[in-house]
């Protein structure tokens, strides 16, 4: 793999492969298409492989992706799990919530965040797609965070926001949404702040995330800033499009949820309804993991 100097920094881009749909992005032109579409001169590419079976023959065609200048590096999720573990004061077991682990859909943005060399880091999982018609946002976005140590991050406008920018936008401008979401789909981030201790915060206001999605690493990182009140800045202008994407043979495939599936999406959505009345209706307030309290109402 190509190693990039740690003197050379500005964005870093990084998205995501695993099991289901790692034929689509390194087969097909998908990576191609996720980085080009950014539009922006990155100075470092990367992929991150998560949780496959046959490792040997997605690292083949990863090795191919850098030697046709697609992507700079590509790192296994696998291999740095440990290390990512005990940098960020996650332990493995409270990934569990409600009957889920969301482990696996955690452990990818964190190896991002991770091994990301920029100052920034841009992270879109491979089923997005910043849409081609779409004004740049990135630099426009540093230069926010730059001035603003209460914007934590920002991102194009995707599905997952237009509630947000249409109901709960805390104040907008000319080119920006101010909101209190976070989603993993697409984000920019200054990387270091995603270095801190940041990911043992709880608050209501996060209980809207998938149930199956146990306690993971966009829910983390939401509480944080719901917590301390941070904003996510969206871009007006710019968007980015989300897919369903399966490799060749899945996408046909639908099963039928067992009935112990169905009990068990209603036990969790019932413990999340329990957990999310209790803190907001009882207690009115949001609680870091260790006690402590900090009021504030969404």
């Amino acid at each position: 793999m190509t190693m990039i100097s740690k003197e050379r920094k500005t964005v870093s881009f990084f998205t995501i492969c695993y099991e289901g749909d790692w034929e689509r992005i390194l087969k097909e032109n998908r990576l191609e298409r996720i980085i080009r579409q950014c539009n922006y001169d990155f100075f470092e590419r990367g992929l991150i492989i998560n949780n496959v079976k046959d490792r040997l023959t997605v690292e083949r065609y990863a090795k191919e992706a850098v030697q046709k200048g697609i992507i700079d590096v590509y790192y296994f999720s696998e291999d740095y799990s440990e290390e990512i573990l005990k940098k960020f004061s996650i332990t493995r077991n409270s990934f569990r919530l409600d009957f889920y682990d969301g482990y696996y859909y955690s452990i990818g943005p964190l190896t991002a965040v991770f091994l990301a060399k920029g100052k920034y880091l841009v992270y879109l999982t491979g089923d997005c797609l910043i849409e081609p018609h779409s004004v740049p946002w990135i630099d426009e976005s540093v230069e926010r965070m730059e001035n603003d140590r209460n914007i934590f991050v920002a991102s194009a406008r995707g599905v997952d926001t237009n509630i947000e920018c249409t109901w709960y936008t805390s104040r907008e401008d000319d080119e920006f949404f101010y909101t209190h979401g976070f989603s993993d789909q697409c984000f920019m981030v200054e990387t270091q702040r995603l270095h801190a201790d940041i990911y043992n915060h709880y608050h209501y206001y996060t209980e809207r995330y998938p149930v199956y999605g146990g306690r993971l690493f966009e829910k983390r990182v939401n509480s944080y800033m719901c917590v301390k009140q941070l904003d996510r800045i969206v871009r007006k202008g710019a968007f980015y499009s989300h897919e369903k994407l399966l490799n060749a043979g899945l996408e046909e495939v639908q099963t039928k949820p067992t009935l112990s599936k169905k009990l068990k999406r209603m036990a969790g959505n019932s413990s999340r309804k329990l957990r999310k009345a209790i803190n907001k209706r009882i207690f009115g307030h949001t609680t870091k993991v260790d006690g402590k309290v900090k009021k504030w109402h969404i």
